[in-house]
């Protein structure tokens, strides 16, 4: 019997959503869509919730107990933070919350990853 992982992407990656907090749920996809929408369902029922999206490599990364991802920084420049959004029963759309947007998530994410990558490369070098 073959293991089907139907989030799984031909090339080994997916699309990782979570809910994030301490009570967070997390979900896979092969579109971050149905990925955010999966993570929010299984959060529950009531609406809005936040979901935090990324494109990963599958094998080698998680989402921590607090939801939040974990990765091997060796494969830092493969992560790539698609967003954090805003999920109502009808609409999913880029977060304008004052205490995270869109925009702040992605900056600070890419920011942390590529630190993490660098750091990566020049332990690698020496």
């Amino acid at each position: 019997m073959t293991d089907i992982k139907d989030w799984l992407l031909p090339n080994g990656g997916t699309f990782l959503a979570s809910t994030a907090g301490i009570h967070g749920t997390w979900a896979k996809a092969t579109d971050p869509v149905t990925a955010a929408r999966n993570a929010a369902k299984a959060y529950g029922s009531s609406y809005p919730q936040f979901v935090q999206v990324w494109y990963c490599p599958t094998d080698r990364t998680n989402i921590t107990g607090m939801g939040c991802l974990s990765w091997h920084s060796e494969d830092a420049d493969r992560v790539i933070p698609i967003g954090f959004f805003k999920l109502t029963r009808s609409t999913m759309t880029p977060s304008n919350d004052e205490r995270l947007t869109h925009e702040t998530f992605q900056k600070d994410w890419c920011n942390q990853l590529r630190i993490s990558h660098e750091a990566h490369m020049e332990e690698q070098s020496q």
